[in-house]
Protein backbone atom coordinates (compact mmCIF):
# COMPACT_ATOMS: atom_id res chain seq x y z
CA UNK A 1 0.00 0.00 0.00
CA UNK A 2 1.09 3.34 -1.04
CA UNK A 3 -0.31 6.80 -1.19
CA UNK A 4 0.13 9.50 -3.63
CA UNK A 5 3.26 11.34 -1.93
CA UNK A 6 4.66 8.21 -1.06
CA UNK A 7 8.02 8.69 -2.13
CA UNK A 8 11.18 9.73 -0.63
CA UNK A 9 12.97 13.02 -0.77
CA UNK A 10 9.68 14.79 -0.72
CA UNK A 11 9.78 18.13 1.47
CA UNK A 12 7.05 17.53 4.51
CA UNK A 13 5.31 19.47 7.68
CA UNK A 14 4.23 17.71 10.73
CA UNK A 15 0.36 18.86 10.94
CA UNK A 16 -0.66 15.84 13.04
CA UNK A 17 0.38 12.69 15.20
CA UNK A 18 -3.08 10.87 15.05
CA UNK A 19 -2.37 8.03 13.26
CA UNK A 20 1.64 7.52 14.04
CA UNK A 21 2.76 4.87 16.41
CA UNK A 22 2.36 5.52 19.90
CA UNK A 23 5.72 6.18 20.67
CA UNK A 24 5.81 9.30 18.23
CA UNK A 25 2.36 10.41 19.58
CA UNK A 26 4.00 10.51 22.79
CA UNK A 27 6.07 13.72 21.62
CA UNK A 28 3.11 15.27 19.45
CA UNK A 29 3.52 18.67 21.35
CA UNK A 30 7.12 19.01 20.27
CA UNK A 31 7.14 17.09 16.65
CA UNK A 32 3.99 19.04 15.26
CA UNK A 33 4.82 22.08 13.26
CA UNK A 34 8.19 20.70 12.59
CA UNK A 35 9.35 20.06 9.27
CA UNK A 36 11.83 18.22 7.59
CA UNK A 37 12.50 14.97 4.56
CA UNK A 38 11.07 11.85 3.98
CA UNK A 39 14.17 9.31 3.59
CA UNK A 40 12.50 6.26 4.08
CA UNK A 41 9.35 4.41 3.82
CA UNK A 42 7.94 2.02 6.83
CA UNK A 43 5.24 -0.68 7.14
CA UNK A 44 4.44 -1.62 3.72
CA UNK A 45 3.80 2.03 2.86
CA UNK A 46 1.72 3.63 5.79
CA UNK A 47 4.63 5.38 7.45
CA UNK A 48 7.10 7.62 6.55
CA UNK A 49 10.38 8.06 8.19
CA UNK A 50 10.65 11.80 8.72
CA UNK A 51 14.45 13.49 9.15
CA UNK A 52 13.29 16.49 10.41
CA UNK A 53 15.43 20.08 9.79
CA UNK A 54 17.84 21.13 12.09
CA UNK A 55 20.68 20.57 14.11
CA UNK A 56 21.07 17.47 16.28
CA UNK A 57 21.24 19.55 19.67
CA UNK A 58 18.60 21.26 18.38
CA UNK A 59 16.19 18.27 18.31
CA UNK A 60 14.50 16.35 20.95
CA UNK A 61 17.09 14.58 22.84
CA UNK A 62 18.99 14.20 19.50
CA UNK A 63 16.44 12.38 17.33
CA UNK A 64 16.39 13.63 13.95
CA UNK A 65 14.04 11.03 12.35
CA UNK A 66 10.24 9.82 13.25
CA UNK A 67 8.20 7.78 11.96
CA UNK A 68 5.02 9.57 11.05
CA UNK A 69 1.60 8.23 8.99
CA UNK A 70 1.02 10.00 6.09
CA UNK A 71 -1.89 11.17 6.90
CA UNK A 72 -0.28 13.39 9.58
CA UNK A 73 1.88 14.90 6.84
CA UNK A 74 1.63 17.55 4.79
CA UNK A 75 3.80 16.90 1.49
CA UNK A 76 4.68 19.93 -0.35
CA UNK A 77 7.14 19.10 -2.65
CA UNK A 78 7.84 15.47 -4.26
CA UNK A 79 11.07 14.54 -5.46
CA UNK A 80 10.40 13.49 -9.14
CA UNK A 81 12.13 9.62 -8.99
CA UNK A 82 13.09 7.28 -12.05
CA UNK A 83 9.57 6.26 -13.60
CA UNK A 84 8.98 2.33 -13.45
CA UNK A 85 6.57 1.40 -16.07
CA UNK A 86 6.45 -2.96 -15.58
CA UNK A 87 5.58 -3.43 -19.15
CA UNK A 88 4.92 0.16 -20.15
CA UNK A 89 0.78 -0.35 -20.60
CA UNK A 90 -1.80 1.54 -19.36
CA UNK A 91 -4.56 0.52 -17.89
CA UNK A 92 -7.88 0.79 -20.01
CA UNK A 93 -11.96 -0.47 -19.05
CA UNK A 94 -14.56 -1.80 -21.06
CA UNK A 95 -16.68 -0.02 -19.50
CA UNK A 96 -17.36 2.34 -16.84
CA UNK A 97 -19.48 -0.22 -14.86
CA UNK A 98 -18.47 -2.25 -11.68
CA UNK A 99 -17.41 -6.00 -13.47
CA UNK A 100 -15.33 -3.57 -16.11
CA UNK A 101 -13.02 -6.13 -17.73
CA UNK A 102 -9.15 -4.60 -17.33
CA UNK A 103 -7.41 -4.28 -21.10
CA UNK A 104 -3.72 -3.34 -21.34
CA UNK A 105 -3.42 -0.08 -23.62
CA UNK A 106 -0.49 1.84 -24.98
CA UNK A 107 0.21 4.91 -23.70
CA UNK A 108 -2.51 7.66 -24.90
CA UNK A 109 -4.65 4.97 -26.93
CA UNK A 110 -8.41 4.00 -26.74
CA UNK A 111 -7.90 0.79 -28.36
CA UNK A 112 -6.78 -2.19 -26.29
CA UNK A 113 -3.96 -4.72 -27.25
CA UNK A 114 -6.88 -6.99 -28.25
CA UNK A 115 -8.72 -4.43 -30.06
CA UNK A 116 -11.39 -3.47 -28.48
CA UNK A 117 -12.57 0.03 -27.60
CA UNK A 118 -11.47 1.06 -23.76
CA UNK A 119 -11.73 3.70 -21.50
CA UNK A 120 -8.34 4.95 -20.47
CA UNK A 121 -8.03 6.30 -16.54
CA UNK A 122 -5.80 9.12 -16.42
CA UNK A 123 -5.46 10.81 -13.17
CA UNK A 124 -3.73 14.00 -13.21
CA UNK A 125 -1.76 13.40 -16.39
CA UNK A 126 -1.03 9.29 -15.04
CA UNK A 127 -2.31 6.30 -15.81
CA UNK A 128 -2.72 3.62 -13.86
CA UNK A 129 -0.36 0.78 -15.07
CA UNK A 130 -1.57 -2.35 -16.24
CA UNK A 131 -1.68 -5.30 -13.93
CA UNK A 132 -1.99 -9.26 -15.84
CA UNK A 133 -2.35 -10.41 -12.44
CA UNK A 134 -5.30 -8.82 -11.71
CA UNK A 135 -8.96 -10.87 -11.37
CA UNK A 136 -10.21 -8.96 -14.04
CA UNK A 137 -7.61 -8.59 -16.29
CA UNK A 138 -8.42 -9.69 -20.61
CA UNK A 139 -6.69 -13.07 -21.03
CA UNK A 140 -6.04 -11.80 -24.57
CA UNK A 141 -4.43 -8.61 -23.40
CA UNK A 142 -2.13 -10.45 -20.87
CA UNK A 143 -1.10 -13.00 -23.63
CA UNK A 144 0.07 -10.29 -25.49
CA UNK A 145 1.54 -8.29 -23.25
CA UNK A 146 3.50 -10.60 -22.09
CA UNK A 147 4.85 -11.64 -25.38
CA UNK A 148 8.43 -9.55 -26.31
CA UNK A 149 7.77 -6.47 -28.76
Amino acid sequence: MTTAGSTTGGRVKIVDILHSPARTRAFASWLIGQRGKVVSILRNGTLALVELDGEPSELLGGARRWPIHWDDLLVYTVDAGPVNLEDGYRLGLSSLKRNAVQHAVQAGSRTSLCGKPVHPLPICDWSMPFSPRATRACPACVRLAAQPS
